[in-house]
């Protein structure tokens, strides 16, 4: 196999402050580089626009382009299209047919956010195209294994992705935004949320995604702190609405996943998370969190008490006033009415499709608390009993947001994979095992997800049972991965 094709160790990124931000993501990068330059799997990188204004014109002038997908991908037959190859053709085409449609969780007022801002954005800066190529050859990868020049060609993008990204982080390389600190700082998230889709095409099973999403916090948290603000560039706020909610998404889960060999290393919650109101702003708002803001409201107080618990049992202590806070919080779970909780507009999905979602995320929270203040959960007949009624009542519904084939349904790995944890009884296996491996065209992140259930279902460890036990499964096959 041609050098190209050895492994680029995955980027390790360390959890950074505002203050040591930049140091440590220098370090990151500076090791992950060094592994590419060994490989010979990058090239230079080069922006077609490097003048600023000229960029921010062709890559924000979005009023103008067709919403249709035959008519963009004509129009966009200029800048960093022209030097495609023969090889690297195919996997533009496989994000724009295939995959930027798997990446949107929802329905938007500016249709799919991947397509009308990622591309023109691609077309303009050479960078953002390494990531899009990388992005569709991970999928084609994924989807044909069997031929390895492919991982070839996602690997080459990746590592001139990641040396890119080093530039633009402690160099003056052309930002496309323009050169602002703000301009700079939303260039560097986009490369960072990008490099975090990345690696759930992919199905990265290290990690990579926790520490690209702990590098990305320093840049969010700026962002989000001037979201009530007049943008430097109007042409850019929604760049930084389409970021802030992919970033949302990926932090809010991340931080109620089974780490796996990450366990150690939450993902921490920042305030801005706790009500998503801010989104409402931007047109493009729902084409990841689409439904049940009410509840995802709900998360960072979740994940606050997950990680005590989790410290609770290092120390080898246990304490009433946690516990009544659990009970209390089960408590507020249940008494959400979801049928209330869902976003209006005309582009938004059907209120129907939006409260299913909400009522099967929010059993696969209360799963998880229960699994989290019950060491000996799979223990306890009477829990299960409960839990095995709660996976009865909430199973119809997880099959009516898959066949109504509404764009919800790819937001189901995450509680998917949690109630399908909790399943003992032959039939709630079944029905799990064939929702997570129905889909032929899912991308790595979906299968990764099926195999660490499959391997849970076949342990034969009675701790194997619930979020806990999915934990200590991938902990012991030497996996970490995101669910989102």
């Amino acid at each position: 196999m041609p050098q190209e094709a050895e492994e680029v160790r995955e980027c390790i990124w360390p959890v950074s402050t505002e203050d040591t931000a930049s140091k440590d993501t220098h370090d990151a990068l500076s090791n992950q580089t060094a592994t590419s330059e060994s490989t010979g799997s990058f090239q230079h990188h080069t922006t077609l626009l490097s003048d600023p204004e000229a960029a921010v014109l062709a890559t924000t002038s979005l009023s103008g382009v067709p919403k249709d997908s035959s008519s963009l991908r004509t129009s966009l037959t200029f800048g960093t299209l022209s030097n495609l190859t023969s090889t690297s053709r195919p996997l533009y085409d496989q994000y724009f047919h295939m995959t930027a449609e798997l990446l949107a969780r929802g329905s938007s007022a500016d249709g799919n956010p991947f397509i009308t801002y990622v591309l023109p954005l691609a077309v303009s800066d050479g960078l953002v195209m390494d990531s899009v190529l990388a992005i569709g050859g991970a999928h084609m990868a994924v989807l044909e294994p069997d031929r390895p020049q492919l991982e070839v060609l996602k690997r080459r993008h990746y590592a001139r992705l990641l040396e890119g990204l080093q530039k633009a982080i402690f160099t003056d390389t052309a930002c496309p935004f323009g050169q602002s600190d703000e301009d700079k700082k939303l260039y560097i998230l986009l490369l960072l949320i990008l490099l975090s889709v990345f690696e759930g095409v992919q199905g990265d099973n290290s990690g990579a995604v926790y520490h690209h999403i702990r590098a990305s916090r320093h840049y969010a948290m700026d962002l989000a702190v001037d979201t009530h603000k007049p943008s430097s560039s109007k042409k850019t706020e929604h760049i930084r609405g389409f970021l802030l909610e992919i970033y949302a998404m990926f932090a809010l889960k991340l931080s109620v996943t089974p780490r796996g060999l990450q366990e150690d290393n939450p993902v921490m919650l920042d305030p801005f998370l706790g009500s998503l109101e801010f989104l409402s702003q931007y047109k493009s708002r729902g084409f990841m969190l689409g439904f049940g803001h009410g509840l995802f409201a709900m998360i960072p107080e979740t994940s606050s008490l997950l990680e005590k618990r989790r410290i609770e049992e290092l120390r080898k202590s246990k304490s009433d006033d946690l516990f009544e806070s659990y009970e209390s919080l089960l408590e507020k779970l249940d008494s959400l009415d979801p049928s209330s909780d869902f976003l209006e507009g005309e582009d938004a999905c059907a209120h129907y499709q939006q409260s299913s979602a909400v009522a099967i995320y929010r059993t696969a929270l209360v799963l998880i608390l229960h699994s989290a203040f019950h060491e000996d959960l799979y223990k306890s007949a009477e829990l299960i009993a409960e839990v095995e009624l709660r996976i009865d009542k909430i199973l119809p519904l997880c099959w009516a947001v898959y066949a109504s084939k509404s764009p919800l349904r790819r937001m189901m790995l995450w509680p998917g994979s949690i109630l399908a944890s909790c399943c003992r009884k032959p039939e709630h296996v079944h029905a799990f095992r064939l929702g997570l491996n129905s889909n032929p065209r899912s991308p790595g992140g979906v299968r990764e997800a099926a195999k660490a259930v499959e391997l849970l279902w076949q342990d034969d460890d009675p701790r194997a049972y619930g979020p806990r036990g999915l934990n200590m499964v991938m902990k012991k096959h030497g996996l970490s991965f995101s669910m989102c």
